[in-house]
């Protein structure tokens, strides 16, 4: 698995807990990190094999944002 976290940015405290925007770089879909704690809406994963980004959504899970099944 080869996955590198190029950036987590501090967003807010909420409920003493430090809460960030993550940016990913992955080779492949399948390397889509499962998101960490305090990771929230919105970050963003690119997968270096296909050029698609991914964003991470309430629910906890990476949706392809180019429109194409990977």
């Amino acid at each position: 698995m080869a996955s590198n976290i190029r950036n987590e940015r501090f967003i807010r405290f909420e409920n003493d807990n430090s809460k960030y925007i993550a940016e990913i770089d992955c080779d492949t879909p399948a390397d889509l990190p499962q998101p960490r704690a305090g990771w929230l809406m919105g970050s963003i994963a690119h997968v270096i094999s296909t050029g698609d980004f991914y964003e991470l959504n309430s629910s906890g899970e990476w949706v392809n944002q180019t429109g194409e099944a990977s």
